[in-house]
């Protein structure tokens, strides 16, 4: 399974966001394309989707930019995934051409099914909050 550049753009986006706080002001759409390293077109492209789901907001005027919409604990990687991606769903074959009778008997229907759902779980763990305690315990590593 490999996700699209919108979904690994759109987590460093959002950890870019959460790193400078909550109460902090709006980051630039340009500044983000910069430090991103990709086209303030592309960025947009990435921000609608953000924007529907609410895991960003736009503030508007001379000091605006990009802010969270929600709490860093809040925002898991499940969520990233799912709105670029789709449902994580390891698909069992090509239904279509089998008979359904078969899909239900076979015994990799169940080890699809139960990877998914693990995985799914697993992402849901991930948030925002979590991803910042690393950055941070990593740099004090640096530090000492």
């Amino acid at each position: 399974m490999r996700l699209s550049t919108k979904s690994r753009y759109s987590l460093r986006i959002l950890i870019q966001l959460a790193s400078v706080g909550e109460n902090k002001a709006p980051v630039k759409g340009r500044l983000i394309a910069k430090q991103q390293e990709i086209s303030e077109p592309y960025l947009e492209q990435i921000m609608i989707p953000l924007k529907a789901a609410e895991l960003v907001k736009t503030v508007r005027g001379c000091h605006g930019g990009y802010v969270l919409g929600k709490s860093p604990e809040d925002i898991t990687t499940l969520d990233i995934i799912e709105l670029f991606e789709g449902r994580i769903e390891f698909d069992s074959g090509d239904a279509a051409n089998k008979k359904k009778s078969f899909l239900d008997e076979c015994p990799t229907t169940k080890v699809w099914a139960d990877l998914s759902e693990m995985l799914r779980v697993e992402a849901k763990k991930i948030t925002l909050a979590s991803i910042l305690e690393q950055v941070v315990s990593k740099v004090q590593e640096y530090v000492i």
